[in-house]
């Protein structure tokens, strides 16, 4: 039925999954949605709302029925997408379920729950780098329990052994920057040198006048089946719908804010200055804030904000990447994935970085070129780019960046973007090394100074020194940290 994935979720196994778990008035999501089991009982037991994902287009059908489905497949989910959950439950494909798990754990926004059931193999047979990866995080930050045989007597039976997965995402639910400042009245003030005022106001009569046809059509519906009513045994009526599913207003709010708002940052061209964390924030601000009016004065605020904060977000970006980078240094107990490259106390010249391009062997690829670079570390390369571009005074825009750079690259040969040369490899593995010595140094500088460590004026190496630094640079040279104050020994800088 359907496909050899599709098992769905006997009751006594979601409710062993949620016991002990608080889902009331919780926003949810289900990745492997089916026809609906877990959704069915999140909905009837509490939860505000359930979103999902489905991919197979019969179930996609009947599970539309139920909640919002916001992908087909949920690998392509990306943060932006659910950065306004509460929780993740799910029961994913048990033949990669560990690819499904790691992806939820990626895109979930902070202090974010998530319980998933999967093959006792999963967490126990650590094959793998991704089973590592994954049994890392349980063992860090949740844990497992084996449930054993709970499938023998389900809808659709297997004698597969079962486990029982808990994480909580670390870090606190993030606070989007926002919230707060919109206000009821509208002013009809003139262009603030952002946008053009008469694109503002076209705009925003588009989107009013869209609501209002919503309203209409509903009145009209309303009034149709009061007369057909009398007519016919099944009721008749009109709906705004998106893929044969009827919209609600709300989701039709939220939809068309959404797209007014992509349109802004479209028009605006202002894809230079949206990280994915500004992406994160205005998607949790539209779906939590749906009764704030879309007016013009509150998008003139909006983008306000969006450019007066720029530092504080590409700052936010630095930090972000530097995290991710000196995370896969070679002694880093909480990864898996390590190399001698990378270092855990700044960002080397030379670093790496793992699923930033697609492996050859998930697609079934048998050439040695590679075209699907998917950066999986959360747009970690883009946004540092963008960040690079911000410090260094230049227009992303004008920039050959990483993304644009890949375009049936070969696997293991080197290539250039503007700020890096980079290097993909066939299990997913990115290779980067600053073109620019200054570049390097500058991003650095800039870490020093958001986190406070102690700079000194960069002074002239002696012979020894400078033959220690080049030594330094080598692959995979292992580099010990330096003491409180001998920063300047690792390369020479200016304090800004």
């Amino acid at each position: 039925m359907f496909n050899s994935e599709f098992f769905p979720t006997p009751t006594e196994v979601i409710e062993r999954m949620l016991h002990g778990e608080d889902i009331q008035n919780k926003v949810i999501l289900e990745p492997s949605g089916g026809h609906g089991a877990i959704v069915t009982y999140l909905l009837d037991n509490g939860a505000k709302e359930v979103i999902a994902a489905e991919k197979h287009p019969d179930l996609r059908k009947i599970l539309q029925t139920k909640c919002r489905v916001i992908a087909d497949d949920f690998l392509d989910v990306k943060s932006e997408d659910v950065s306004h959950i509460d929780m993740i439950v799910m029961n994913p494909p048990f033949s990669n379920a560990d690819t499904h798990i790691l992806h939820a754990y990626n895109i979930a926004p902070n202090g974010c729950r998530i319980v998933a059931i999967c093959n006792q193999e999963t967490v126990k047979n650590t094959y793998s780098a991704s089973r590592k990866n994954l049994g890392n995080i349980i063992e860090n930050y949740g844990n497992y329990e084996l449930i054993g045989d709970c499938f023998s007597d389900a809808e659709r039976k297997t004698g597969a052994l079962v486990a029982l997965v808990r994480i909580t995402k670390p870090g606190q639910s993030y606070n989007t920057e926002f919230e707060g400042f919109f206000m009821d009245d509208e002013v009809e003030e003139q262009a603030n040198g952002i946008m053009s005022y008469n694109v503002v106001r076209d705009l925003v009569n588009r989107y009013v006048g869209a609501i209002k046809i919503y309203d209409e059509q509903l009145a009209a519906a309303v009034k149709m089946n009061n007369l057909t009513s009398g007519f016919y045994s099944a009721k008749m009526g009109m709906a705004i719908t998106q893929d044969h599913v009827p919209k609600s207003r709300n989701d039709f709010k939220k939809e068309m804010q959404k797209s007014g708002w992509k349109f802004i940052f479209d028009k605006l061209n202002m894809g230079k200055y949206a990280t994915c964390g500004l992406r994160d924030d205005i998607n949790k601000f539209v779906e939590q804030q749906t009764e704030v009016p879309f007016t013009m004065k509150n998008i003139y605020r909006m983008l306000d904000i969006v450019v007066g904060t720029t530092s504080a977000r590409m700052d936010k970006a630095i930090i972000e990447v530097f995290d991710k980078v000196t995370l896969h240094h070679h002694d880093n107990k909480f990864s898996p994935k390590g190399w001698k490259t990378n270092l855990h106390y700044l960002v080397g010249k030379k670093f790496i970085l793992p699923y930033m391009v697609s492996p050859a062997k998930e697609y079934g690829y048998t050439s040695d070129t590679y075209n699907y670079f998917r950066d999986a570390n959360g747009g970690s390369i883009t946004d540092f780019e963008k960040a690079l571009c911000y410090i260094n005074g230049l227009n992303y825009d004008e920039v050959e960046t990483v993304r644009r750079s890949v375009n049936r690259n070969t696997y293991g040969e080197w290539y250039t973007s503007h700020f890096f040369k980079y290097k993909g490899y066939k299990n997913g593995n990115m290779h980067f090394e600053f073109v620019s010595e200054d570049v390097w140094h500058k991003f650095n500088q800039n870490v020093a100074r958001i986190k406070g460590y102690p700079l000194f004026e960069g002074k002239e190496k002696t012979p020894r020194q400078q033959q220690e630094f080049n030594k330094s640079q080598k692959p995979f040279q292992k580099k010990e940290a330096p003491k409180q104050g001998s920063f300047n020994v690792l390369f020479e800088m200016e304090v800004n």
